[in-house]
């Protein structure tokens, strides 16, 4: 009787783990089958907005018959027979980032996208490098790139909150990209973003993976393709929950509606912040790309120390996120918890190390099918070798830092800052 008992929570978690990734999967299919942010976000009145995309905007967020021709120089989107080119302002906040800076501003400025209908703006965060001077030297070759530097902090915000919010104000395009220091866009990022941005649509999210031949950096690549594909489904079924702050657009109106990061307040995740205050308190609706023409390339974890640090930064910040995704993170966090529980229960309790089994085999079907979709979208099949790395490297560190962050320490040490966040 205990052990038929005591199988029940694993059974009950490790079905509803299987239930949502079919539903994850199904919103992948229904962001393709709509046009850009229709199913995506909070609905009602149609917002006003001064910036207005053509008929043919109603590209398909998530296309990808794009061939490498097309990929080179990607067609202008029309309105009555002109050329639609909202003003775009590109956005990074930089803190000690002198050796990677200059392969992200090289892919900032090669834009197939009109120069004089962009500008970007590095935004440095009191590094203590030569950041500043790099980028410096860099502008005087291109009259669209400004430089500012952060002097001080206000304690209501972040340290990367303030340094967007001040090159936010600074910039003047009605649609604002994000990316960062440490990364490198594709030549048809701008304007494959601004084609996804429908009269309805505030704010779009993408991927980005992570540069690396090693395996370390490779099963990085797969976890990270991993999530961001949730992110993508979780926005098909029209509960938009997560993004990446690195591949990130939204419309100045969208921004200044929710009050910007001033009106948000102090959070060390800032992108995900922006997302719940446009979902949750504007009528724009959320749109996310997945497409090789749009994935941002960006730098691995070098250590396991930093990884850890990175991902505890991220379930910190999900902790203050809407229900369903708490939902999804305790979900997710009670399978890997109770299947390693029955584990090393097994052999005290004769039948749990077959349950213990069966909760990872559920997790291992779900993860590589929700992976497997994102490489077939993105055209990365050079990935599925280490699909088999993907749910014991899971297993591993968000049994750790779930339980760290939920029963531990909650202090997140990132860029050299130190938050506490217990109070958040």
């Amino acid at each position: 009787m205990f052990m038929t008992i005591s199988a029940i929570p694993l059974v009950a978690v490790a079905g509803l783990y299987l239930l949502l990734t079919i539903l994850f999967l199904w919103g992948t299919l229904r962001v393709k089958s709509s046009l850009p942010g229709r199913n995506m976000a909070k609905g009602g009145e149609k917002p006003s907005s001064t910036c207005h995309p053509p008929p043919s905007a109603s590209v398909h967020p998530d296309s990808t018959e794009i061939t490498t021709a097309q990929q080179k120089r990607m067609p202008q989107e029309t309105r009555d027979g002109v050329a639609w080119e909202p003003f775009v302002s590109v956005i990074v906040a930089a803190r000690d980032e002198e050796d990677t800076i200059g392969r992200c501003l090289h892919s900032l400025v090669r834009q197939d996208y009109p120069g004089e209908r962009y500008e970007v703006t590095i935004v440095d965060d009191r590094s203590s490098d030569s950041t500043a001077k790099v980028v410096g030297d860099f502008a005087k070759g291109s009259p669209n790139l400004h430089l500012f530097r952060v002097l001080s902090n206000p304690q209501k915000l972040s340290g990367k909150q303030h340094a967007l919010n001040i090159g936010i104000k600074r910039s003047k395009g009605d649609i604002i990209l994000i990316t960062d220091a440490d990364c490198v866009v594709p030549d048809t990022w701008m304007r494959r973003t601004v084609q996804s941005f429908a009269d309805e649509v505030g704010l779009v999210a993408g991927f980005t993976l992570l540069e690396g031949r090693d395996m370390f950096a490779r099963i990085q690549t797969v976890d990270l393709l991993y999530l961001l594909t949730i992110a993508w489904g979780a926005t098909g079924m029209g509960r938009p929950t997560s993004l990446i702050g690195n591949n990130l657009a939204f419309r100045r109106k969208a921004y200044e509606d929710v009050g910007g990061y001033n009106g948000i307040g102090f959070t060390v995740t800032e992108d995900l912040a922006l997302l719940e205050a446009i979902r949750d308190r504007s009528n724009w609706k959320i749109g996310f790309i997945a497409d090789p023409s749009h994935v941002v390339t960006a730098l691995p974890a070098k250590t396991l120390s930093e990884f850890f640090q990175q991902r505890k930064r991220w379930a910190v910040g999900g902790l203050k996120i809407q229900a369903f995704g708490l939902f999804l993170l305790i979900t997710a966090f009670s399978l890997r918890l109770l299947t390693t529980l029955y584990l090393f229960l097994s052999p005290f309790r004769a039948g749990l190390l077959s349950f213990a089994m069966l909760g990872f085999l559920a997790a291992a079907v779900a993860d590589i099918l929700i992976a497997s979709r994102g490489i077939t979208a993105l055209k990365r099949k050079d990935l599925l070798r280490y699909l088999p790395f993907l749910t014991p490297f899971q297993f591993f560190y968000q049994s750790i830092i779930g339980i760290s962050v939920l029963f531990g320490n909650r202090t997140i040490q990132w860029k050299g800052r130190r938050y506490e966040t217990d109070s958040m």
